[in-house]
């Protein structure tokens, strides 16, 4: 081994040689569509997860006899009536709670008793509280902020859905364009057909490299 160049093997006598690792270069186009289909694969996936914690949390209270709203909720507010507070097409968010809990000021969701509006959901603020007695029941007078009156009726605490906690600014036009057909292809069905497109290619060109013998850069001295 007296004649056998050092540089060439190490300290157990294994020869190495070397290695120059030429990296990847990925073009911008490739790495938009990399980063814009695996936004749309994480968007869809939080979707699909919200949605079936919210049903099986129905499903599950259903099957316990308990009916009543889940404890968190969320309702597109198609009026002006709590401008400048909340704007048409906004989300609110609410959670369930106890009647005794809401105090004047906060802003509630409730089924309204005026029957003229054919108990439609309502989205105003607390003007006034009210206790009675003798049946242990709340009512509130709740009116929306750009009124110049209170609602016609009172807010029953069994109609209450819950109190609203935040809103998120417009998301309300999505909700409408995924309930029309058009949005749904455009929304849904196209992503996630051209994030399933580009994987089929992706995976095809893997393929045809693996089957072409594998190409290695080796710099010998």
């Amino acid at each position: 081994m007296d004649n056998i160049s050092n540089n060439n093997y190490n300290y157990f006598g294994v020869k190495h040689y070397k290695v120059k690792v030429v990296k990847e270069k990925i073009r911008p186009l490739r790495f938009i569509i990399n980063v814009i289909s695996y936004a749309i694969f994480i968007w869809l996936l939080l979707i699909g997860l919200v949605l079936l914690a919210y049903v099986a949390d129905i499903k599950i209270r259903a099957a316990k006899g308990d009916f009543s709203p889940p404890k968190y909720n969320a309702y597109v507010v198609l009026t002006g009536s709590m401008v400048p507070e909340i704007m048409p097409k906004d989300v609110v968010i609410t959670k369930r709670r106890d009647p005794k809990d809401l105090e004047v000021g906060d802003i509630i969701t409730f089924i309204t008793s005026d029957t003229r509006l054919s108990n439609i959901i309502v989205t105003h603020r607390i003007k006034n509280k009210y206790y009675d007695a003798t049946t242990g029941k709340y009512t509130f007078q709740t009116q929306g902020d750009a009124n110049n009156v209170a609602d016609f009726t009172l807010a029953e605490d069994y109609n209450i859905i819950g109190e609203v906690i935040f809103k998120i600014p417009k998301l309300g036009y999505v909700q409408v364009l995924l309930a029309s057909k058009g949005g749904l292809i455009l929304f849904i069905f196209i992503p996630c057909l051209a994030v399933l497109s580009y994987d089929i290619v992706k995976l095809g060109k893997n393929i045809g490299k693996k089957a072409k013998k594998s190409r290695v850069s080796v710099v010998r001295r």
